[in-house]
């Protein structure tokens, strides 16, 4: 089952010398752009930059299988349905936004039709199935913060791990390294709902790999790798506030799950997160505990904001840019560039 949701990043550009440099002096210093260039000027060649492997071929990764790249519709014809939903830039805001295909290669496929079976084919290891995605970057000329958000599909989140990557390697030329993504999480969109919302449940979820079991147990050859889920739900009387999670979860996080050889404190589970209800505002959220800042993040499920659907599944895309849109402009820059909300008091 797919579970839209939008994932929120940040990142800083790296320079060699440990100075905090701007955009405009990354495409400077990288010679995509001149000294007497305008800002309109500079931010085109910025999006050209950005644009350049996605039209002309693939942005990919050969270890992760995964590619994300924008197909044109040849004379005649529309393949990709989005083509005029492509990313685009607002030079003014330095926003670059649109819709973009992702998906796996590397296997040996059939497609076919449920109409017609006869109309069957292969798709090569070479041959990517693609899908459609909503990307929204933020690469302001006058700072060295930058931040983007993507639509994906929870159960596909390797392509959210891959443009991440992208993105960070667009970065990484000549005296600047490899700039690092941290998840980054809206204060607004977390207190807005915190504050009347009770716990219902706290997941930890880890993958197992590797030798668990005795060597004379034949079930050891089919869990070589599995899933483990260790659910916390909290009796129906007891309404615990969401703004104790973090106490539940310190609570919970050095219990043990395995034996004596092979065991696993609940702190080492690579996923935790919690489940919590406001009955004021009628809605459950889940929120997901981000390791640097130490606390729980919310997760922007579409389902949850009002985002109209297609008969697919995929999002109606022109609703969902709007949703983004407002959501940045309102909530998330605010946050970004607290510089630009301070007032001067003399």
């Amino acid at each position: 089952m797919s579970y839209p949701k939008l994932e929120f990043f940040r990142f800083s550009l790296k320079h060699k010398s440990e100075d905090s440099k701007t955009f405009r002096e990354f495409m400077l210093e990288t010679k995509r752009c001149k000294n007497t260039d305008t800002d309109d000027v500079i931010f085109s060649k910025l999006y050209n930059y950005f644009m350049a492997s996605l039209i002309n071929g693939f942005a990919k990764n050969d270890r992760q299988k995964k590619c994300i790249t924008i197909i044109k519709n040849p004379t005649g014809r529309t393949i990709n349905k989005y083509w005029e939903m492509r990313p685009k830039p607002q030079n003014d805001k330095y926003i670059i936004s649109g819709v973009v295909n992702g998906g796996a290669y590397g296997k040996e496929r059939i497609v076919t039709n449920l109409i017609n079976k006869i109309e069957s084919d292969n798709i090569r290891q070479t041959q990517p199935v693609l899908q459609y995605y909503y990307i929204f970057a933020y690469f302001p000329l006058d700072s060295s913060e930058g931040f983007f958000m993507l639509h994906t599909d929870s159960a596909q989140e390797s392509i959210s791990n891959f443009a991440r990557k992208y993105i960070a390697d667009l970065f990484k030329q000549d005296n600047y390294l490899k700039p690092e993504m941290i998840i980054f999480a809206p204060k607004a969109i977390q207190e807005k709902f915190r504050e009347d919302a009770r716990l219902t449940s706290l997941t930890f979820k880890k993958t197992i790999v590797g030798d668990r079991f005795e060597e004379d147990n034949p079930i050891k050859e089919e869990l070589a790798e599995y899933d483990v889920s260790i659910v916390v739900t909290p009796k129906k009387d007891h309404n615990i506030s969401m703004t104790w999670a973090e106490r539940f979860r310190a609570h919970f996080i050095p219990k043990m799950f395995g034996d004596k050889e092979n065991h696993h404190t609940l702190e080492q589970f690579e996923n935790c997160e919690v489940k919590a209800k406001n009955d004021e505002m009628k809605s459950t959220k889940v929120f997901k505990w981000n390791t640097r800042e130490a606390e729980f993040a919310p997760v922007v499920y579409l389902t949850d904001e009002m985002i109209r659907f297609n008969e697919d599944g995929t999002p109606d895309f022109t609703s969902l840019a709007t949703f983004c849109n407002n959501l940045f402009e309102n909530t998330i820059l605010p946050e970004l560039r607290i510089e630009n909300n301070v007032k001067r008091v003399d």
